[in-house]
């Protein structure tokens, strides 16, 4: 037996089940072979009892499989049909993840680096966490940084604010489990469409979840009944895709050394909403991992400072805004041309060397 088909025989054991176009993204990683090969990779472990192929697509572990790993515990159950769905999306996303070795595990480990428990096993875990939240898991980093993870896919999705704000929450003083943000993952070719529709969401309704002014003009339209809206208490919403992960994963654990990068000798403030940095008269905004809720904070501070100006003759054009990015945020940055064109705005991108 090939060492891609024990990986996912073992993958198998840890999440029960998972898609067949993602088996064979396991048993063929690099896309070496062609798709037709691939398939007679995994058509052994069928024929010879290891694992099951389902009718609708879904491919599970069966006790030959299992016996393998004899000590490899499972982490998510597969429940029934209602179930189904998420256990596969959890399955996926842990695939995606240790695709760039960062692994699986179902308790806190202080002798790893890097890695990911399933809802399933932070449930049991954190504390107050609703019942209702589309988390697929925490991405535990160094640093007590802890990010819930989820498959966004095009946007398009039913979002219970308060549910998901339970993972940030602190309960019975216990910060332990707390959440430091959330990571978003969609598709590639939705990636700007997405963040425009969520930054825009947040925009028309930041009076009450970022306690700013509304000022925008145009509501925006609605993609479900509960679009994905971002609060302050998320703290941070990165977004990425399963072609970016390894790079957004770095960028946000390295984002604190970054930010300082044009502006070294700025003072760090207290108020995300206003900056985190500022060399008066200038105030920067440093967004090296596209993090939504940092452009829901930068467009709304703009469009304040405008606005006091336009109704107040005494404001003065001070503070200056900069904001610094990667150069393919550059799209989301231009989606209000009022904010672009706004007075002493600096805009510096950062660049991979």
């Amino acid at each position: 037996m090939h060492d891609n088909q024990l990986l996912l025989i073992e993958h198998l054991c840890r999440y029960n089940a998972l898609d067949y176009q993602s088996c064979l993204r396991i048993l063929d990683p690099f896309e070496q072979v062609t798709p037709t090969e691939r398939s007679y990779m995994f058509r052994p472990l069928t024929k010879n009892g290891y694992l099951k192929k389902r009718k609708d697509g879904i491919v599970v572990i069966l006790a030959k499989g299992r016996a393998l790993f004899p000590d490899v515990t499972p982490l998510i159950s597969l429940g029934g049909p209602k179930t189904l769905d998420r256990v596969i999306k959890v399955s996926h996303m842990a695939m995606l993840l240790d695709e760039i070795d960062i692994p699986s595990s179902g308790e806190i480990c202080d002798y790893k680096w890097l890695y990911f428990i399933p809802s399933a096993r932070w449930r049991t875990i954190g504390r107050g966490i609703l019942s209702s939240t589309l988390f697929l898991g925490m991405l535990i980093m160094p640093g007590d940084r802890r990010y819930a993870v989820y498959d966004i896919e095009d946007g398009k999705m039913e979002w219970q604010a308060r549910a998901e704000g339970s993972l940030l929450y602190t309960k019975n003083g216990d910060r332990e489990t707390r959440a430091a943000g959330m990571i978003f993952v969609c598709s590639e070719e939705k990636r700007l469409a997405v963040a425009e529709n969520i930054i825009r969401q947040t925009m028309w309704y930041r009076k009450q979840l970022l306690k700013h002014d509304r000022i925008e003009r145009t509501k925006p339209t609605r993609w479900s009944n509960q679009p994905i809206k971002l609060k302050a208490d998320y703290k941070h919403v990165y977004l990425t895709t399963p072609q970016r992960l390894r790079e957004s994963i770095m960028r946000i654990y390295g984002e604190d050394i970054a930010g300082r990068v044009f502006c070294p000798d700025a003072t760090r403030m207290s108020e995300p909403a206003l900056g985190d940095y500022e060399d008066w008269p200038y105030r920067y905004f440093c967004n090296p991992a596209c993090d939504l809720l940092k452009f829901v904070y930068f467009f709304a501070a703009v469009k304040k400072h405008t606005e006091l100006r336009r109704d107040n003759p005494y404001v003065g054009e001070e503070p200056y805004h900069c904001v610094c990015i990667r150069p393919e945020d550059r799209p989301i940055l231009e989606m209000y041309p009022d904010v672009m064109g706004s007075e002493g705005l600096e805009v510096y991108e950062y660049t991979d060397r």
